[in-house]
């Protein structure tokens, strides 16, 4: 059976997916990209939602520990899943601390810790609720 998946953008920028609103990702890009397969949609997200929280704590580790090589890997490889998942906001942050480790003493990035922590926490949640509610007639 063909999944269906409605999508609504408004003009706030909010995003409507089976009637769920998602304010920190935008699934319609990569569901396009996919012709339209929600399962494979599904999958690419599941798999962010298993690999980027560990990726997310070594990041978090690298800039307490100031070691900018692995601040700038873990953040490059955490930027390139929330870009697939179209994750805007968080993906401009992380090109964002990825540039200034490359200038700057990692640790520079901690004042901007808590809001990192913050956004990635409500992508991984809405990520997770996409997982869960894809596909699912509403």
């Amino acid at each position: 059976m063909e999944q269906y998946i409605a999508y609504i953008a408004s003009a706030s920028g909010e995003k409507r997916v089976n009637d769920h609103r998602y304010q920190h990702i935008n699934p319609e890009p990569l569901l396009e990209a996919m012709g339209g397969d929600a399962a494979a949609c599904r999958h690419m997200f599941g798999t962010f939602a298993q690999s980027a929280p560990a990726t997310f704590t070594r990041l978090e580790q690298a800039i307490h520990a100031d070691d900018a090589g692995q601040v700038k890997r873990e953040a490059h490889s955490l930027k390139s899943m929330t870009a697939l998942v179209g994750a805007g906001v968080l993906t401009d942050m992380l090109k964002s601390i990825e540039t200034q480790s490359r200038a700057e003493p990692p640790v520079s990035a901690q004042p901007r810790l808590a809001e990192l922590q913050a956004l990635f926490a409500d992508v991984a949640a809405e990520v997770r609720h996409y997982v869960d509610q894809v596909g699912v007639a509403q």
